[in-house]
Order: C-alpha cells, then sequence, then structure tokens
C-alpha cells in the first residue's frame, strides 16, 4: 500500500515537469553519435531556446562565450570525443556552487586526465575519483526507482570508435542511481545524482547508448522536475558506500 502511494505520488510529481525558458548545450558528436541530447531537449522541452555547441575546441569557446554572457535555466556538458581542455569547466563549476545554482549535465572522458578543473568540478558534484573504463562492461540499474532510469530496458552502447568508453566513479556525496556491478559498490558508480539533489554527473555515455534519447528525455525530466521525493529511495544506496 505504502509503496502504491509512493508511486502515485511520483507520478503527479512528474506531471508537474517545469519548462525551462533556456538551455545551453556542449555536446561532442562524431561518426553519427552525439545528437541524441539535442533530439530529446526537442521532445521534453519543445519551448525552450538553446544554445547548443560541437565540434571541439571552437564549440567548446563558443560555449564559454554564451555561459559568460548569458542567462541560463539548464546547462549540460558532454564530453566524449574531443580533447575537453577548451572548456570553461571553472565557470561550469561556478554556476553550480552558487546557492540555488543552475541545473547541471556533465560527464566527460577527461575527469581525471583533463588540465583545465574537470576534477574540480566533479569534487564540487560529490565524485572524488574517476577511474576510465576502455572495455564495454554491462550496465546496471542500482536505484529503479529513480525517474531516470524508468522504462529503461536497453542499456547497451555502440561504438563510435573511441578508446575511453566510459568512466568509474567513486562517490561521497553524489548518489549512485546505475553503475557497472549488478548490485552498488565503491568505486562502479555509473549516472550519479549530484549533492545539490537536481543535477547529474555521469560515467555512462548517454550519447552512444543504443536507447539515448529515451534515457536523455528521463535525465532531463529529472533534472527540471528537482523533486526532493526522490531522495526517500535513496537510503539504501548510500548505505553502500
Amino acid at each position: 500500500m505504502k509503496f502504491t502511494l509512493f508511486l502515485m505520488m511520483l507520478a503527479l510529481a512528474g506531471s508537474a515537469v517545469a519548462q525551462p525558458s533556456s538551455v545551453l548545450v556542449y555536446n561532442d558528436t562524431y561518426a553519427g553519435y552525439g545528437d541524441a541530447v539535442l533530439t530529446a531537449i526537442g521532445n521534453v522541452w519543445p519551448g525552450a531556446t538553446v544554445d547548443a555547441f560541437t565540434g571541439g575546441a571552437a564549440g567548446q569557446q563558443s560555449f564559454n562565450t554564451a555561459l559568460a554572457g548569458g542567462s541560463y535555466d539548464v546547462i549540460i556538458v558532454e564530453c566524449w570525443y574531443y580533447d575537453t581542455d577548451d572548456l570553461d569547466w571553472a565557470a561550469v563549476a561556478d554556476h553550480y556552487d552558487t546557492a540555488g545554482g543552475t541545473p547541471i549535465y556533465a560527464s566527460s572522458w577527461e575527469w581525471s586526465t583533463g588540465t583545465s578543473g574537470q576534477m574540480d568540478l566533479a569534487n564540487a558534484m560529490g565524485v572524488w575519483l574517476v577511474t576510465p573504463d576502455y572495455n564495454w562492461s554491462p550496465h546496471y540499474v542500482w536505484d529503479a526507482g529513480h525517474p531516470i532510469v524508468q522504462d529503461i530496458t536497453d542499456w547497451t552502447q555502440s561504438d563510435p570508435g573511441i578508446n575511453c568508453k566510459n568512466c568509474w566513479m567513486s562517490v561521497n556525496n553524489a548518489t549512485p542511481v546505475t553503475g557497472w556491478d549488478p548490485s552498488p559498490v565503491a568505486g562502479m558508480a555509473g549516472i550519479c545524482v549530484a549533492s545539490d539533489g537536481h543535477s547529474v554527473i555521469s560515467g555512462y555515455g548517454v550519447a552512444y547508448a543504443n536507447d539515448g534519447v529515451n534515457i536523455w528525455e528521463n535525465i532531463l525530466g529529472f533534472m527540471a522536475s528537482g523533486s526532493s521525493l526522490q531522495e526517500s529511495t535513496w537510503g539504501a544506496i548510500k548505505a553502500s558506500f
């Protein structure tokens, strides 16, 4: 009975997802992969103004200029192919650190090897160590009740021709929703809710996931809703770390 009531409450919360008016995106694209995030934004937030940049250094620098000069309701950084050191990670972290800050999605294949503040952002979001994964490891749901994983049954990925496939995350204040082991294990987190409760930091490459658009739609819906209801499902996951 309590579980049924909880599901009803989640459904009500999900139906009240906010509509951001402005979204800033940097997303790597290569070999036909990487546009799932933009497709999902168009599906979930059709009225939003989207400033989107791609293409490595030039795109990252244009993203920096837009971030410095604009005001955005959501910021998305999805780096999986190009070098990431031209992106202003410190400026993204500033938006995250601000009290009541902007919801941020961040993923990078260079969390631990980048030289422009990538790990500073990861630390701020609740991840203290990132280990690159050069194999196609199976991916698992750790919190089946979380909105990010609802109705997703295919977590497989296609290969765009990359070396670092994904990353394993060690968390302190972030809360894992998925991971690289069938059950929650320290050091093997995948998609995580950041320490602010509504941002997302990910070691799982959604850009080349076979069900990437649907996964992205779930992520965007969660970030916009910012419902504290979800925190009640995290106790068992937290207890594993």
